[in-house]
């Protein structure tokens, strides 16, 4: 019978999991998600590319050659540097210290390494060129083909500033700027993909169409502006508006006014950088204690609420801004072990209150 009950309840524990996902978790598997993506999308392109001929032209490689009138400039390290140095400072925001500081200098550097590139190629072209011919849009010379304007690169950057954002600020920002960085990126790879079905076409026709016009994503931006707006409410704790069960705690003092220093005996915990500094609480049973919390997080709101095992809230307290403390009232508990958290910030701040004699 025990082995009955086991495997019965590790089948209610697999059906909740997919009927009350931890959403906080989804999130933060979001980047594993686009990593498998990614990885995927990689092993495609190299399979497409093998089935391209023919494999080999000539012995040796054949030096890329610009029509007549069309300057290229050469080739340039200053990408792979900036790439290193964005790679840093997304480390350095993850695991803040001197990372952040290293690849903010790399960027930066490369940007000017970049940019003397820019200037000495300029100043060759120029030389070259001192009496430059008027300029005619007849389109690109023949022989060369011009992919059509997007709105794509500026949508992903748009996105990129919110992932920025939502690292720093944790919270519905993030999802919201990683939903955003990944419809760019696959509106992109679509217009790519239709790119290379018109290429591939007129390898045939000997004709190369060019693409429709884009239209101004006015949809999309006003869907993530909306989105935008409500991620930036909740992470500030506005929206939506949470109230304590029963009004403000009993005996707590206003958030601003002179903090208690605490009864003995009288359990206590911190909110700082949208985290609690303990993730294990005990109380004892059957009797009523008090919690004084600290919220040290300027103009965030944060709250301590408690969580018995079916996720029904057992202590659901007032949110309010720091930097301030407040003591809250909790009801008596049976034995046992309860889960608490901030109801604003779930996914990062949380952890285990364990209710005993």
């Amino acid at each position: 019978m025990d082995l009955l009950q086991q495997i019965w309840d590790g089948i209610l524990n697999l059906t909740k999991l997919l009927v009350i996902p931890d959403w906080g978790g989804l999130i933060l598997l979001l980047p594993v998600f686009v990593g498998v993506l990614v990885v995927l999308f990689v092993i495609w392109l190299i399979v497409e590319y093998r089935r391209v001929g023919p494999r080999r032209r000539r012995p040796g490689r054949i030096t890329p050659k610009a029509p007549p009138g069309v300057h290229m400039p050469g080739p340039t390290y200053a990408p792979i540097f900036a790439a290193v140095g964005t790679f840093l400072l997304f480390l350095g925001i993850v695991f803040p210290g001197p990372l952040l500081l290293v690849g903010l200098v790399g960027i930066v550097l490369a940007l000017l390494f970049w940019g003397r590139e820019s200037f000495r190629d300029y100043d060759h072209v120029a030389e070259t060129y001192p009496e430059l011919p008027p300029v005619v849009h007849d389109g690109p010379p023949p022989g060369v083909h011009v992919p059509g304007p997007t709105f794509r690169p500026i949508l992903a950057a748009i996105g990129t500033f919110l992932v920025l954002f939502g690292l720093v600020f944790p919270g519905p920002l993030l999802a919201v700027g990683v939903l955003f960085f990944i419809v760019a990126m696959l509106g992109w790879l679509n217009d790519a993909r239709k790119e290379y079905i018109r290429t591939v076409a007129a390898d045939r026709t000997g004709h190369l169409e060019n693409g429709p016009d884009p239209r101004w994503p006015k949809a999309l931006a006003w869907t993530f502006g909306v989105l935008t707006v409500f991620a930036v409410l909740a992470t500030a704790g506005l929206f939506p508006p949470h109230t304590a069960v029963g009004g403000e705690a009993g005996g707590s003092p206003a958030p601003g006014s002179p903090a208690p220093s605490g009864a003995p005996g009288q359990l206590k915990i911190t909110a700082k950088n949208v985290a609690f500094d303990q993730k294990t609480m005990s109380a004892p049973a059957d009797k009523a204690f008090q919690v004084l919390f600290d919220n040290q997080d300027t103009n965030v709101n944060h709250d301590w609420d408690v969580l018995d095992a079916s996720g029904k809230k057992v202590a659901d307290n007032k949110d309010f801004p720091g930097v301030a403390k407040k003591t809250y009232d909790i009801p008596a508990l049976p034995a046992g072990t309860y889960k608490f958290e901030c109801s604003i910030h779930p996914a990062q701040m949380n952890g285990t209150l364990t209710v005993g004699s």
